[in-house]
């Protein structure tokens, strides 16, 4: 498949193959293809927790959250394993 990209699409691709990224402007569209899929996979499975969420909200499963005793659990989590703030 031949297309001809716009020039300002053709200069962004050339951009990087002059910066040494990649050797042919195939390199630089497929890296860009991949992004794109490994970012829709990431939105579909964030799409899919809120999803279960809901539906943990709309049965009752849920509690209350209690910002101050999560972050002392942290806290005292990260004491025991030697990480500081």
């Amino acid at each position: 498949m031949s297309y001809a990209f716009p020039p300002d699409i053709t200069e962004r691709i050339q951009a990087q193959i002059s910066k040494g990224q990649f050797e042919t402007e195939d390199e630089v569209i497929r890296e860009a293809i991949d992004a794109l899929e490994k970012r829709q996979q990431g939105l579909g499975q964030l799409q899919e927790m809120i999803r279960v969420a809901d539906e943990d909200i709309a049965d009752g499963r849920v509690a209350p959250f209690d910002a101050d005793a999560t972050k002392r659990a942290v806290r005292e989590r990260l004491a025991k394993e030697s990480v500081r703030d």
